[in-house]
């Protein structure tokens, strides 16, 4: 899934919380072996962000919890060069309540829709070296003053290799340039991008991607990759948990290497309303989808698993990101905990 801008607002809550934080947190401090993050999903959202304390809490009580923010690089073209709202205040929350934060920032909305427009130069694209100084500033001063846990650079960036190859090569310029950045003033802040994996690898055969795309992983410098992010939703290559093979992470682990690898988003969803869908979408499913999930990562040097959401999108299914990615949650509309809820917080790969 792309960046939403409905997550800028969440950082207004963050500050005015009244709940207590179980255990402060040092976003500096070593990670979990293997966090279990989620995103930014309070019970109501995207339209009331009311409940996002006890989101923050609830998380913060599961075992090895995380919270991740999936947003652009800046809230607007006209404050291109400083961190979002949203991310400093999931650098905060994370503090009060006592989760690990993970941080995403992305660039694009679409192969065509890029944030790299900015005062002194228009060009949306990455030939834009205003837009490339801006970004580094930015990516500077957070890293120096917050010392993220993880760090990682666009999201499911592979799409845009396929539509853009050429400038894609500008964006791995200034992938290597940020993460040299990043790392003299947070040695120990751990960089990578991420991939969409079944688009990446061609096994998205139930949603038309039969061709691999590995180029888009092989142009980055493996020195500069200290954790490689997949976003891995198998439905789109398997119509039940059970059909998946156990080597269906053996290309990713081939063209990978010895880098770890955190998997940002995945799930099974629950339903699909208002769409034919070739995979089986149920409760039941998603509880298949963990035993699966076990079965596949167990060759993987796996530091981050993050089920898709906590709680499910609150919108009527009128479009194809909530009818394919809104049910793919731990608790139903109601807040109401699903059957995977409790098997997915015992789930300790």
């Amino acid at each position: 899934m792309q960046p939403r801008s409905w997550l800028l607002v969440v950082w207004l809550l963050a500050a005015c919380s009244a709940q207590p934080a179980p255990t402060p947190a040092d976003s500096t401090a070593p990670a979990p072996a293997i966090l279990k993050g989620y995103g930014i999903s309070p019970l109501g959202f995207p339209g009331d962000f009311s409940q996002y304390p006890q989101f923050l809490a609830e998380v913060a009580s599961l075992p090895n919890g995380a919270v991740m923010f999936n947003g652009a690089w800046r809230d607007a073209a006209a404050s291109s060069g400083q961190p979002p709202q949203a991310a400093l205040g999931l650098m905060q929350a994370a503090t009060q309540y006592g989760f690990t934060p993970i941080i995403v920032f992305g660039w694009r909305s679409s192969a065509t829709q890029l944030h790299l427009d900015v005062p002194a130069n228009p060009a949306p694209d990455w030939s834009n070296l205003e837009a490339r100084a801006l970004f580094l500033q930015m990516l500077v001063e957070f890293a120096a003053e917050h010392h993220p846990p993880y760090l990682f650079l666009g999201n499911e960036n592979d799409y845009y290799y396929i539509a853009q190859p050429q400038d894609y090569m500008r964006w791995i310029e200034f992938y290597d340039q940020a993460y040299d950045a990043i790392k003299a003033v947070s040695p120990a802040t751990q960089v990578g991008p991420i991939f969409q994996y079944e688009r990446l690898a061609g096994l998205g055969t139930l949603n038309g991607w039969d061709q691999a795309h590995w180029g888009a992983l092989d142009a980055h410098d493996p020195t500069r990759l200290d954790i490689l992010g997949i976003t891995l939703y198998p439905w789109f290559s398997a119509a039940t948990p059970e059909e998946l093979p156990d080597d269906y992470l053996t290309q990713l682990l081939q063209h990978a290497g010895a880098t770890p690898i955190a998997i940002t988003e995945t799930g099974w969803p629950a339903e699909t309303p208002g769409l034919q869908a070739p995979w089986h979408a149920s409760p039941e499913s998603q509880l298949r989808y963990v035993d699966a999930l076990a079965r596949i990562t167990r060759p993987v040097d796996l530091r981050i698993l993050n089920w898709l959401f906590i709680n499910p999108i609150n919108a009527s299914p009128d479009s194809l990101e909530v009818q394919l990615f809104g049910s793919i949650s731990l608790r139903d509309q109601a807040g109401e905990p699903r059957p995977v809820y409790q098997t997915w917080v015992n789930f300790l790969p």
